[in-house]
């Protein structure tokens, strides 16, 4: 049984996960809200990240030679997380991005660290001010960027899945069974 969405997008496991994390409008309201005010720190939150991955040799290596490019690609997909039309070509553009990193071979663990960081550091990015400036709690922004974030890890994640069955050939049902 899958739960419907009210965004008019037809994916059942997202349909879930927007359901359990309560998504709505208003987080989406929210992040339109917060963009005039988060968008100039983008920029620090970027060198910051970019810091932390070449910083590590295993996430270092993807970065050789392209590291202006990722930054400029990196604040742009930030500004889309605040400018988000929650629709179908939404969430395509998340699973090419996916798909991108697919290609280049860069496995999902690059995006789970990447992710990570994000979540650990986007809430020392909004203040309690903003909130004020918002009308509504501090809580509340966090919540809806933490949840953005995670239906982007989601897509982007289930990219590589879908990848994996498509270069394998095995059916989803059949590599369900398999775990069960």
């Amino acid at each position: 049984m899958s739960v419907k969405n009210s965004f008019g997008i037809k994916n059942a496991e997202l349909d879930v996960l927007l359901d359990v994390s309560h998504f709505s409008q208003a987080d989406i309201d929210r992040l339109h809200k917060l963009q005039p005010l988060i968008e100039p720190r983008l920029p620090e939150l970027t060198e910051n990240f970019y810091q932390q991955l070449q910083g590590n040799p295993i996430t270092a290596v993807y970065l050789e030679g392209r590291i202006d490019g990722l930054k400029a690609t990196h604040i742009q997909w930030m500004k889309g997380l605040f400018s988000v039309h929650f629709t179908e070509e939404y969430i395509q553009s998340l699973w090419n991005i996916g798909r991108i990193h697919a290609r280049l071979e860069i496995p999902p663990l690059f995006v789970s660290a990447s992710m990570s960081f994000l979540r650990s550091e986007f809430p020392k990015f909004i203040t309690s001010e903003d909130a004020e400036t918002i009308g509504c709690t501090q809580v509340d922004l966090i919540a809806s960027v933490l949840k953005i974030l995670d239906i982007n890890h989601f897509v982007i994640d289930g990219s590589y899945y879908d990848g994996l069955l498509e270069f394998t050939g095995i059916s989803k049902k059949l590599l369900h069974k398999l775990m069960s």
